[in-house]
């Protein structure tokens, strides 16, 4: 057996990773469980008497050269605002006037724009995007939560690439970006930076109910100062925390990570997403080995009963989803570390997403193993970003998420 066996699958998984990473968002599409043509992502920013609402929209499987124009012709804008997510009165609305001037390309198939809110009165309200495909009458929607804005500088602020005039939507940029943290009202203030090298934790199973202790300070490698508007290059990787205010609690966070990333090549850190489906036992012998590679080849050989070909499949499977976590869901810490990269891993996609303003539900349907599953996720407040989520653990899923993991072992990976 060659030593090569997986790292030869994850070359050829690479490319497709590139090609799939670029189409996928962060978790925000509302018909992300159908595979809705349109992906959208947003950030909202203060803009004092207005609220700026930042859309960025990749067109699945189309790689048009003018993806603008196309886009014009067939499809039409609008949106409406309401109080919550599940109200239907409708406070406002409007169809927007999408031109080559209002719709910017920023890639194959990509394409971004902005709108001003004028605030409103309410203490919440949520604006709901849809886009109408004007040939068959197909609707995506995409709703963005309006937010009292305090004037806090994490809602003023946003981080943005030097080509860019548009914010980053991830909380991960790479060793390689020249970026730059402004407002809209181009004020500049100090800010002090703190960077964090803590190796975050996986996430604990659905059925650790008990929890577990969790660090509650973090040990800074490194703290420095820096203007906003100004340019910079941050080439050591981590956990980078931005504050105008040293008493304040919150501010802007991100992750800086190296190019391969959210794809994994290097053999430890293959290792480690495998947590979610391997005993004790296997994760000793894989993380203590002299010979990583010939470790793994034997580990993903001997779960496929040493077939190749199923090995393969399951390898090329596995690593996509974890691709794709580290794409959907990074946060503070990589994407397959957090409960909603561990259950995508394991589960894939969710067939549906219900969505409030304090927690999304995500509903597994037609599998063999179960009729029906919900895995709720609550948001919950952190000082790094805004959309942190947990999973509602519950003892009850382990006759659920045991099966689903052995079809993992045994080479089942068509769900």
């Amino acid at each position: 057996m060659k030593n090569i066996f997986v790292f030869a699958m994850l070359l050829l998984l690479g490319a497709c990773a590139r090609r799939s990473g670029e189409r996928t968002s962060q978790q925000q599409d509302e018909n992300f469980g159908n595979e809705a043509p349109l992906i959208f992502q947003s950030k909202v920013l203060d803009n004092d008497s207005t609220s700026r609402v930042y859309v960025t929209i990749e067109w699945r499987r189309i790689y048009d050269e003018q993806p603008v124009q196309r886009f014009i012709k067939e499809f039409s804008l609008g949106y409406i605002i309401t109080p919550d997510y599940t109200s239907k009165e409708v406070i406002a609305s409007r169809t927007l006037a999408v031109t080559e001037q209002t719709l910017q390309k920023t890639g194959p198939g990509s394409m971004a724009f902005h709108l001003d809110v004028v605030k409103l009165t309410l203490p919440n309200a949520v604006l709901t995007l849809h886009a109408t495909d004007t040939r068959t009458g197909q609707r995506v929607t995409h709703m963005v939560a309006l937010k009292p804005m305090s004037g806090k500088f994490h809602e003023k602020y946003a981080v943005f690439k030097s080509n860019s005039e548009f914010p980053g939507m991830k909380t991960y940029f790479y060793q390689q970006d020249t970026l730059q943290i402004k407002s809209l009202n181009g004020v500049r203030k100090q800010m002090t930076v703190y960077r964090y090298t803590h190796n975050f934790d996986p996430a604990l199973s659905p059925m650790a109910t008990a929890g577990k202790n969790v660090t509650k300070t973090l040990q800074v490698d490194t703290m420095f100062t820096l203007p906003t508007n100004a340019l910079f290059v941050l080439a050591a990787p981590g956990l980078y925390f931005f504050r105008e205010d040293t008493n304040a609690v919150n501010g802007i966070g991100m992750l800086i990570v190296d190019k391969r990333f959210p794809r994994m090549t290097r053999p430890d850190d293959l290792v480690k997403p495998l947590i979610y489906i391997s005993t004790n036992n296997e994760i000793k012998e894989l993380v203590s080995t002299q010979a990583p590679k010939r470790t793994l080849d034997t580990y993903w050989l001997r779960l496929a009963g040493n077939n190749e070909s199923k090995a393969r499949r399951t390898i090329r499977a596995y690593y996509r989803r974890v691709a794709q976590a580290n794409q959907q869901f990074t946060t503070y810490k990589e994407g397959w570390k957090t409960d909603m990269g561990m259950v995508h891993i394991v589960f894939g996609k969710p067939d549906q997403i219900t969505r409030t303003r304090e927690k999304e539900v995500w509903t597994y349907t037609q599998n063999a193993n179960f009729s029906e599953i919900n895995f709720t996720f609550v948001k919950r407040p952190n000082q790094f970003v805004d959309d942190h989520y947990e999973l509602m653990r519950y003892v009850e899923y382990e006759p659920i998420w045991y099966p689903t993991v052995e079809e993992w072992r045994t080479g089942i990976v068509e769900r």
